[in-house]
């Protein structure tokens, strides 16, 4: 049984277990299953996003690289020319420790030792060594078959290589349009409005439609992220360091992205923003957009319309029927329809409605490309770890032991993009009180979506969940 079928077990045997006869509370420690379900959620994320970088195109012997100008890079004994060539044919090269390096870890080795350069004075305490020619040459050979490949190639291939790891771990984003942003803001169109149709007679011209257009306008906020080092690390210690490093970036970045398009909101005030209603917000915080808003900000404060209010009860059929109702025809085929939910709902709620399908029916896929655990009357459940539990109003209360009441959003994924104005930058700074080395990336985002906010109804949720 692979990893993947094992969590997929677990989850199964969890979800089971909330299911069956509703244990008494007294008895059954629901705190430790919740958190256990989170585990293997993450479990589950991490394993599709490790084995999706370890993936790589098999070439059987015929490598992709033209040998003589990979041999004259790396002559005389280059230390990383077994990692090159395995790169080369393969993909990756297996380390001592087992991990997957890639030529992206290479990059983020030698981004690390150059930004040590960098910052480096003569006259300051600490150790700072500069990249080796093996590594240089080995990132070289790398790029563009090795030949002619200058070193400002080398930042823009490798980057990429990293990004589209980011975006890899990415559940929510990976259900709606991205857009490579040319300019900020950016208007996106959206395609015409009503078309009218009409019978036609030969020999007749008929009258012509005038339809208005319709755009969205993206505008990016920078999202960023720090890491430290001290200064004793040298080349093989970041080396070995950098495959864990593009991990845990990966993870970590799908994360943010997912959190953002669901949660962004630009109020500032002590009052009103989805998450923190009580309170002013940090002004670094994640969610505080220079551009339009999220998913739940729509439902919860553009179009109040879109709202069902179960109330503070059990989430019931009806709550379901009835927040698909306020789609329209947006919500008329269930491909074009996703839900997000947050755990504690998944577990305590949705599982107990007569017509869910858990992941114990689902087999091996669930889960593996998209995030859905389950669907329900055929639209797809996304358990996100960035749908927050609320208050009874759907806001996020600046009191924990506030937010126990669960939520539902349901949205047409094909009314939202998610634009990136700059992909993944990766910058390093010296802090000599410290003595460490900052590695800070960074990225920048815009989500938007089809028509006016005020009155759109391709977006509605279910508020104060609760039994």
């Amino acid at each position: 049984m692979s990893q993947t079928e094992e969590i997929l077990a677990r989850l199964a045997e969890l979800t089971q277990a909330v299911k069956d006869g509703k244990p008494d509370p007294a008895t059954f420690d629901f705190e430790r299953v919740k958190a256990e379900f989170a585990s293997e959620l993450k479990a589950m994320v991490d394993q599709r996003v490790k084995a999706q970088l370890d993936a790589a195109p098999m070439r059987k012997g015929r490598p992709v690289f033209a040998e003589d100008n990979v041999r004259s890079l790396l002559k005389n004994g280059n230390r990383y020319g077994r990692v090159v060539k395995d790169i080369m044919y393969d993909g990756y090269h297996r380390g001592f420790s087992g991990e997957a390096i890639k030529g992206v870890d290479l990059w983020i080795a030698k981004t690390i030792l150059e930004g040590q350069m960098l910052h480096k004075h003569p006259r300051l305490s600490g150790t700072a060594n500069p990249p080796s020619d093996d590594l240089k040459a080995a990132l070289k050979a790398l790029t563009s078959d090795g030949t002619g490949s200058g070193d400002e190639l080398v930042p823009t291939e490798m980057a990429a290589q990293l990004w589209q790891d980011i975006y890899l771990s990415s559940l929510i984003a990976s259900t709606i349009r991205r857009v490579d942003m040319p300019s900020n803001p950016f208007d996106l169109p959206n395609g015409l409005g009503e078309i009218s149709w009409r019978k036609g007679s030969e020999n007749t011209a008929g009258s012509a439609s005038d339809p208005s257009t319709a755009k969205s306008t993206l505008t990016a906020t920078e999202l960023m992220t720090e890491q430290n080092w001290s200064y004793t690390l040298d080349e093989d210690a970041i080396v070995a360091l950098a495959p864990a490093l593009r991990q845990e970036l990966a993870r970590s970045g799908g994360q943010i992205i997912d959190a953002f398009i669901l949660n962004a909101d630009g109020t500032t005030s002590s009052t009103g923003n989805i998450n923190l209603d009580d309170a002013a917000p940090d002004n670094d915080a994640y969610y505080l957009s220079d551009g339009d808003d999220g998913i739940r900000h729509l439902w919860l404060a553009d179009n109040t319309d879109q709202q069902v209010d179960a109330g503070g009860d059990a989430l019931s059929d009806t709550d379901m029927s009835d927040v698909r109702g306020k789609l329209g025809k947006y919500g008329i085929n269930p491909n074009d329809v996703v839900s997000i939910t947050d755990i504690d709902t998944y577990l305590t709620e949705i599982l107990d409605l007569t017509n869910a399908v858990t992941v114990d029916k689902y087999g091996p896929n669930a889960v593996v490309l998209t995030g859905e655990l389950a669907k329900y009357r055929g639209i797809p459940i996304v358990v996100s770890p960035e749908a927050p539990q609320t208050e009874d109003d759907g806001k996020v209360s600046d009191t924990a032991a506030s937010n126990t009441q669960g939520q539902i959003t349901m949205y047409n994924r094909r009314m939202w993009s998610v634009g990136f104005r700059r992909n993944i930058l990766i910058e390093m700074d010296r802090d000599i009180q410290r003595r460490m080395y900052i590695m800070v990336t960074s990225f920048r985002i815009a989500v938007a979506c089809w028509g006016t906010r005020s009155s759109a109804e391709h977006t509605a949720g279910i508020y104060d969940i609760g039994a």
